[in-house]
């Protein structure tokens, strides 16, 4: 069993980001969110008894054989930075900012497990998935689940399921997304047309950071809406079904795209091309919105000199927190965008137009 606290910052670490070679699928996040019985809510639990639960509950994850080399790391060692950068890494929708004395993060050693104590219930549980393997990755958190559940009582209700401190996560408290790069159906303006035909009330369409009206990227997060009423499987089965619809429109339209070379697609991926490759300064969503359009571009044979994975690998990097780790150090904020534009420069200097 390892705890860490203090040592090198969070953000210079490996992630599996940088093997994520996905064209469409970019990652899908599983969370489960519990409470032990007899203990109220963080948002009312003194000190002394986050302190318990965080030990109750880390001696379990410490000694899990299903995560791999676990480490835990109390919120008050970690940097706002740091911080940032658990929310980048995990597509969290959640801000950590204000996570501190009386809460954890436990991880392991790949970076795809996260465990989250007392920050919002008394554990989530969180695995990130870079393969499309949804029900294997699923599987895997259930297990994890289970055998803290043997020692430690969940906050359950029979009528009501595993109780959460957000009354509407209530029932499996199962959170399940799939990101997805969409650029075909949303520049050709037919994204929202599939979502109506596709998408019903039982799941929820945002954007990257959780926001339905900020679309950036051209990612669209498909997430359930429900956790109550609903079997765990129902929810993954049905998640699983949406984005393969969304999956094959994508690939029809990049086929018609790749056939017809419009001009209009034509230009944006010219267009994305030079403010990548000629930008002094670029803020971090006109990059991502850039960089979707080249991955885009690439896929249809107009861009040579990259691949997907070093696209993906740029596209999680220029983010402040990731970009940090790229230099290795601090970059104050005042040149922070010309930075992200060295990096970008640096990456995509082998990189050309061929229409």
């Amino acid at each position: 069993m390892k705890e860490k606290s203090n040592s090198k910052s969070l953000v210079y670490k490996k992630t599996p980001w940088n093997n994520n070679a996905n064209t469409i699928w970019l990652a899908s996040s599983i969370v489960l969110q519990r409470n032990i019985e007899k203990f109220k809510f963080p948002g009312k639990l003194e000190k002394d008894y986050k302190a318990q639960i965080i030990a109750l509950i880390s001696k379990k994850l410490l000694a899990s054989d299903s995560i791999e080399a676990p480490t835990l790391t109390h919120a008050e060692h970690l940097s706002p930075l740091d911080k940032e950068w658990l929310v980048e890494h995990f597509l969290s929708n959640h801000n950590y900012i204000q996570a501190g004395s009386g809460d954890g993060f436990l991880f392991d050693a790949q970076y795809e497990f996260l465990a989250t104590l007392n920050l919002f219930d008394h554990l989530h549980l969180q695995l990130i998935d870079c393969k499309g393997e949804l029900e294997s990755t699923w599987n895997r958190l259930v297990k994890i689940e289970t055998e803290i559940g043997k020692e430690i009582n969940y906050a359950f209700h029979p009528n009501f399921g595993f109780l959460t401190s957000d009354p509407t996560h209530c029932g499996t408290a199962l959170i399940a997304s799939v990101f997805l790069q969409l650029p075909g159906l949303i520049h050709s303006d037919r994204i929202n047309d599939l979502l109506k035909k596709n998408v019903d009330e039982s799941m929820t369409v945002t954007g990257l950071q959780g926001s339905p009206l900020e679309i950036f990227g051209d990612v669209l997060r498909i997430r359930n809406n429900y956790t109550l009423g609903l079997t765990e499987e129902n929810i993954i089965s049905s998640l699983r079904s949406v984005t393969t619809k969304l999956i094959v429109e994508e690939n029809s339209i990049r086929a018609k795209i790749k056939q017809e070379e419009p001009a209009d697609m034509k230009d944006k991926v010219s267009r994305a091309y030079a403010v990548l490759v000629h930008s002094y300064q670029i803020e971090a969503v006109e990059a991502l919105n850039a960089l979707s359009l080249l991955k885009f571009g690439l896929e249809l044979g107009w861009i040579k000199g990259t691949d997907q994975q070093k696209v993906n690998e740029l596209f999680f990097n220029c983010r402040r927190a990731h970009l940090t780790a790229y230099y290795e150090q601090p970059i104050p904020q005042e040149v922070l965008s010309h930075k992200r534009a060295e990096m970008i420069h640096s990456s995509l200097k082998d990189v050309k137009l061929m229409i």
